[in-house]
């Protein structure tokens, strides 16, 4: 499930006309609030919002402890990290 980083976020709105399912809106603090029931996980928000602001649930542990997967779990980029050979000693291949 995306979140966003309050931080990073400057409230550009740029994510609100990416979301196809207007499940983004923006909060009192102005900053992008993601409606989990309404977010189909395209991330097209992660594609266009221009500062990084809003991430997958694997970069927040605290999301993944919730979800009761073990952080593995079916949201956005569930596995990315397995199959490339970060771990095999190839040298960063």
């Amino acid at each position: 499930m995306p979140w966003v980083d309050k931080k990073k976020c400057s409230g550009c709105g740029v994510c609100l006309s990416a979301c196809t399912v207007k499940a983004i809106s923006m909060g009192i603090d102005k900053k992008a609030v993601i409606d989990d029931n309404l977010c189909t996980r395209c991330a097209e928000c992660f594609i266009v919002c221009p500062l990084g602001a809003i991430r997958s649930n694997s970069e927040n542990l605290s999301m993944r402890r919730g979800s009761g997967m073990g952080g593995g779990g079916k949201g956005m980029h569930a596995g990315r990290e397995t199959g490339r050979g970060e771990k095999r000693g190839r040298g960063g291949l």
